[in-house]
């Protein structure tokens, strides 16, 4: 994955990691409808912000939390599909990173060429401590080949927003029955799905398996995971 670059950034990308479904073929983002969701304001998150991009980390939040519920992608005089792609790419857009220029070289639906164009710049890891800004990458989220089996990489895509101690994190993201959501993760136990917390049932892993596609045993956000990406690094 781009060693030189991963050499030439890697002690900016050591420090900030350890501190903090055109048409459906294109887009590829499906994912199923939030249960329980709740919206979390940037104040009550557990954000530790430091390093040299901390100011972008910062714009990337805000400019995520200014799209939710939108029916409509226009960011700073520019509109953006609505699909998970798009919705990645116009929230770095108002926080001014261009996701969108740098992948006319590429082939694929747009979640692929994001990966592809993150790969060459050496900022994807399949392993990673999630920060604010870093983008997600999933496996198998709907059977976009439609042949019945469990084997489509690379099929939807978001942002991490909020992210705690304990691993539970939230994601902007383009729910095909809800729209421009956030939802929840936790990198550390990726298999829960509900956890009691003072008395009451939270969501820990939201389901991300679209409704109907081929019988599979990993459905929420934490199990389908392909790679992070550190897309704001593309800034410094």
């Amino acid at each position: 994955m781009g060693d030189a670059k991963i050499a030439a950034r890697g002690s900016t990308l050591l420090f900030l990691v350890l501190g903090t479904y055109t048409a459906l073929i294109f887009s590829s983002c499906a994912s199923l409808s939030p249960v329980g969701s709740s919206r979390t304001s940037p104040s009550a998150a557990g954000n530790m912000l430091t390093g040299p991009a901390a100011k972008t980390q910062q714009a990337l939040i805000d400019s995520a939390y200014t799209l939710l519920g939108k029916k409509r992608l226009a960011v700073r005089g520019k509109n953006f599909r609505l699909d998970c792609t798009g919705v990645v790419q116009a929230v770095y857009w108002g926080a001014g990173i261009d996701l969108v220029a740098p992948l006319s070289r590429y082939t694929g639906n747009g979640v692929s060429r994001l990966y592809a164009y993150l790969n060459d710049q050496g900022l994807l890891e399949e392993a990673s401590t999630p920060s604010p800004g870093d983008l997600i990458f999933w496996d198998d989220t709907y059977d976009r080949n439609g042949n019945g089996k469990v084997d489509d990489s690379l099929t939807h895509i978001g942002m991490v927003v909020n992210v705690w101690e304990n691993g539970d994190l939230e994601y902007i993201h383009h729910n095909y029955r809800k729209g421009i959501v956030l939802e929840k993760m936790n990198h550390k136990t990726p298999s829960l799905y509900t956890r009691k917390e003072n008395g009451k049932t939270i969501i820990v892993n939201s389901p991300m398996r679209m409704r109907g596609s081929p019988a599979y045993d990993k459905t929420l956000s934490g199990e389908l995971v392909h790679a992070w990406g550190h897309a704001y690094l593309l800034a410094y």
